[in-house]
């Protein structure tokens, strides 16, 4: 027992490498697919995935607590900057493609589709909408219940940019979380609710939730979130890219190199798996391009060391 502790004390006891992911929980899905693939190929290697949105990811980021960001959004211009100069540059790669899906409740059978107008009155700051009747008055004057993503999150931040033309700004009297599957929960539950969240969750919760088809304008037909409308572009104007950040100086690990190998490597499945639209062949090219760019593959003192 004297020995044992005195190897571990000198660094006798092994660990396996770690790969530490964070942020979108949109996001996670398809990065938590990778994990449970990746970790039954090579049980040596631990990933361990979380999900504090996209903000949360990033912030933990440039702490340097991480090695890859999950996001919903593309980084800031501030993200940027602060990477840059923390000198932690990272590499971007497209893992699939979403659509925020607006949802109500089933028992809700008036409410047919919505206009980006519409749902911009519904969610702008300050918003005078309180009742069903207040955004069309053939609608009954039931007071509407709002559920949405937290400040932290990337459909947060996205939705409000694409419908209310201002990122971050939305009313305050919502019902937030960074869970989706509460929020999932809540409109499922409430009559009057309706949300806004990644089409994965709406579509593992269609049984419980209805889907309202979007019109861009008052002219455009109303389209509906599918695979096929999301892949198409003509869910408009919610259909979005996903991304991994990828540290450039953790790429030399080969324990992230393998996964981040992988990951890219298997999109076209482990998109699906977590509920998207796998990356077209342009952005899976772009992809390579950037894991090739100026990257360098693991040296054998680098796999060692890893």
């Amino acid at each position: 027992m004297a020995l044992l502790l005195v190897l571990q004390g000198c660094g006798g006891g092994t660990s396996s490498p770690t790969v530490e992911v964070d942020g979108s929980s949109t996001v996670f899905r398809i990065s938590e697919a990778a994990r449970e693939e990746y970790s039954q190929l090579n049980p040596n290697v631990t990933v361990v995935v979380d999900n504090h949105g996209t903000g949360g990811g990033f912030s933990n980021y440039l702490n340097g607590e991480i090695d890859i960001v999950d996001a919903s959004r593309n980084a800031k211009p501030d993200e940027e900057a602060k990477a840059k100069a923390q000198g932690i540059p990272w590499s971007r790669f497209t893992v699939g493609t979403d659509g925020i899906t607006v949802v109500v409740n089933p028992k809700n059978t008036f409410v047919k589709s919505l206009t980006v107008e519409q749902l911009k009155t519904i969610w702008e700051p300050d918003s005078k909408v309180k009742t069903w009747n207040d955004v069309d008055p053939s609608w009954p004057a039931q007071p509407i219940v709002f559920y949405s993503p937290d400040v932290d999150s990337g459909t947060f931040e996205f939705f409000t940019e694409a419908i209310i033309g201002k990122a971050r700004q939305q009313r305050d009297d919502v019902q937030p979380s960074s869970d989706d599957n509460t929020l999932v929960n809540g409109v499922a539950g409430d009559p009057d609710g309706i949300g806004y969240f990644g089409y994965a969750f709406y579509e593992e919760n269609a049984n419980k939730l209805r889907a309202i088809p979007i019109q861009p304008n008052s002219d455009a037909e109303a389209v509906a979130p599918s695979v096929s409308t999301i892949l198409d572009k003509t869910y408009r104007p919610l259909s979005r890219p996903l991304y991994i950040f990828v540290k450039q100086a953790s790429l030399r690990k080969a324990a992230v190199r393998g996964f981040v190998d992988y990951y890219l490597g298997h999109l076209d499945v482990l998109a699906k798996k977590g509920g998207y639209v796998p990356p077209s062949p342009e952005e899976k090219e772009a992809n390579q391009k950037a894991l090739s760019s100026g990257q360098a593959v693991p040296t054998t003192s680098e796999k060692d060391a890893a």
